[in-house]
């Protein structure tokens, strides 16, 4: 016969685990009447039931032990040096915690301030120009004053002429060969002069 909500609350309010399979009403009842009574002495039946329902239920067993072990004047002793230690702990968290950002603030401030008073690009000074992009310059120059791209001193395509301009000077650069005539062979001989 299964056990009511009733008795399964009841029991579980003693200290019983019945919802575990294997738990008959028959050793139910015994152990409930073993609690109750405070005895030690036990039948068989008894005995069997509660090793059954500590072979069913072994944290909750465990933790009943353990319950029982706290009680006692050594088990208080142990608490209290465990709330001692986990006090000591948190205080020493704190302190670590209260030290890492006073480090972070007082380190990093002054390092942010002396990087903000040092002006980031210096009035005056001029980034030096590279050769290829002397070459690059001397190269559009010529394809400006070329006949090229459109009429002479204006380009139509500034994109297309920069880019072919700079394949023309890569190319060169790498000393592979470019055409003669045409809008190559313009940029090429302006840029030729200096990178070579």
């Amino acid at each position: 016969m299964a056990f009511s909500k009733l008795e399964k609350a009841l029991a579980l309010a003693v200290g019983l685990d019945i919802a575990a399979p294997g738990t008959s009403r028959k050793a139910a009842t015994a152990a409930v009447k073993l609690l109750s009574s405070g005895t030690a002495r036990a039948t068989p039946v008894v005995t069997r039931g509660i090793t059954g329902l500590a072979a069913a239920n072994p944290a909750v067993t465990g933790i009943g032990l353990g319950l029982g072990a706290l009680q006692t004047g050594p088990g208080q002793a142990l608490l209290d040096a465990a709330a001692v230690r986990g006090a000591a702990d948190r205080i020493a968290a704190q302190q670590a915690y209260d030290e890492a950002i006073f480090r972070t603030q007082t380190q990093t401030l002054p390092q942010i301030e002396a990087g903000l008073a040092i002006p980031l690009v210096k009035k005056g000074l001029k980034r030096k120009a590279t050769k290829y992009g002397k070459a690059i310059k001397a190269g559009m120059s010529a394809a400006k004053a070329s006949k090229f791209g459109g009429k002479p001193g204006n380009l139509t395509n500034v994109k297309a002429t920069f880019s072919t301009v700079s394949k023309v000077a890569s190319a060169i650069n790498k000393g592979k060969k470019v055409a003669k005539t045409g809008i190559r062979g313009t940029i090429g001989r302006a840029v030729r002069k200096v990178l070579k």
